[in-house]
């Protein structure tokens, strides 16, 4: 069944940045498969990685750094990646860390920071997992494997780093930034005007990203990609945190996220979702909560199923009944992040725009328009009490053909994503990310 959303979408926004920026209005419905699309990938990039090598000052970043630029695609860019770092990630993990030159070898300045999808969860408790909840690092993946953020379910997958990250840790020269002209050690990676910060002229951006993209498989597998998104951003705008001055005005902004998993932002008001309170699990005879409350607490599937016209997002009380009161919803609605970007769009000047790119569970051709995501239940019974919806995309795998990659549906993110203009939402389930990793870059 060839299926698809449209997201209607009504901003009004009140000054450039201001707290009176709002999204009024957020209304999803089925229609029919349009598949016209106008963005994509745009052919095989250069991944030779060559690129200038960094000193230690970094010439053309200063308080006095400009507020307009030239023509579209010109404009620095801002990159924020949120990446799953879930026991069932290491692969494409490795995959991103690999194909990263697509982005580095474009001629526009960059600001690149990274955070995992781990904002925290009542099923993941303290001793278990660090969550980052939004914070940026520049870490180096050999030091995760040493601390054991590689291993998962008694499995070994230091591959991930190891088969990719040739350097050990990255020294990060003190910058500048627009807010603070005082130089100091910031925790992202940056190229401006061919320098960058990272202090060893023998380290490459793409050596230093390979072995900082990797993050490990130890993160919590009830995974927050939106929330972690906001956390991030805010922090980014927080004079008191290391992330503060990331934002530039002129710069294009461009969160891409990675992940397999639905989104699972939630409200720490209503936690018992995830431990007593059984509204939204897909079996609630089970001794513990699983990934299922994820779709079930953030989506509303139209029809009987088991094959879906729609699923769009939605927001439900914890009573398990739809609430309009945004505080009352058990998963943070999808407007508390579309208001957030759309207030930084305001912000933006000389043309430079806020873009979402998702590596996700949508198929193959979905960037394209060629191969619509459709919402069906798991054939397998067992699975769908795990997840609670079939696959968005599958991958087989040849050197273990009982288990595929498997990915879901990330309807909550697709809907943040289309406040922002057409979708730019690739699958997960392929063995190359570089076009789309490419896309980046593009105007």
């Amino acid at each position: 069944m060839r299926t698809t959303v449209t997201w209607g979408v009504a901003l009004a926004l009140a000054g450039c940045g201001g707290k009176g920026s709002i999204l009024d209005e957020l209304t999803v419905s089925a229609g029919p498969a349009t598949n016209d699309p106008s963005y994509g990938p745009s052919g095989e990039p250069d991944d030779s990685g060559d690129e200038p090598t960094s000193s230690s000052t970094m010439g053309s970043t200063t308080a006095d750094e400009p507020t307009t630029s030239g023509p579209p695609g010109t404009n620095p860019i801002d990159v924020l990646f949120v990446i799953d770092n879930t026991g069932t990630m290491a692969d494409e993990q490795t995959l991103l860390a690999k194909n990263i030159a697509a982005l580095v070898n474009t001629e526009r300045d960059l600001r690149i920071g990274i955070t995992s999808t781990d904002a925290g969860n009542p099923r993941c408790p303290a001793a278990q997992t660090t969550p980052e909840r939004g914070a940026m690092a520049t870490g180096n993946c050999i030091t995760a494997v040493a601390q054991g953020d590689f291993s998962f379910d008694m499995e070994d997958f230091s591959y991930a780093c190891s088969d990719i990250c040739e350097i050990g840790p990255v020294e990060i020269a003190p910058t500048p930034t627009s807010e603070e002209p005082e130089p100091e050690v910031r925790p992202w990676f940056e190229r401006t005007s061919g320098v960058t910060n990272i202090a060893d002229d023998g380290v490459s951006l793409v050596q230093a990203l390979q072995c900082a993209l990797p993050l490990g498989v130890a993160g919590c597998g009830f995974e927050s990609p939106l929330e972690s998104m906001r956390l991030a951003l805010v922090r980014a705008m927080d004079a008191s945190t290391p992330e503060y001055g990331f934002l530039r005005a002129e710069a294009d902004l461009v969160v891409v996220i990675l992940t397999d998993e639905v989104d699972c932002s939630y409200n720490p008001a209503f936690d018992e979702i995830f431990t007593s309170n059984k509204t939204f699990w897909e079996d609630p005879d089970r001794p513990d909560a699983t990934s299922a409350v994820c779709f079930n607490a953030g989506v509303k599937c139209e029809g009987p199923g088991p094959t879906y016209p729609a699923c769009p997002a939605a927001d439900w009380g914890i009573d398990g009944a739809p609430t309009d009161d945004p505080d009352a919803a058990v998963l943070w609605p999808v407007s508390r992040y579309t208001e957030l970007l759309a207030e930084i769009q305001a912000s933006k000047t000389g043309g430079a725009r806020v873009r979402m790119l998702a590596i996700a569970g949508v198929p193959v051709g979905f960037e394209t328009g060629d191969s619509p995501l459709v919402f069906e239940d798991d054939p397998d019974p067992e699975t769908n009490d795990l997840f609670g919806i079939g696959p968005g995309c599958v991958l087989p795998n040849p050197n273990d053909p009982e288990y595929p990659q498997i990915a879901r549906p990330p309807v909550r993110m697709l809907e943040v994503g289309a406040s922002l203009g057409p979708l730019e939402f690739h699958s997960i389930c392929q063995y190359d990310f570089s076009a789309a990793i490419a896309t980046i870059a593009q105007p």
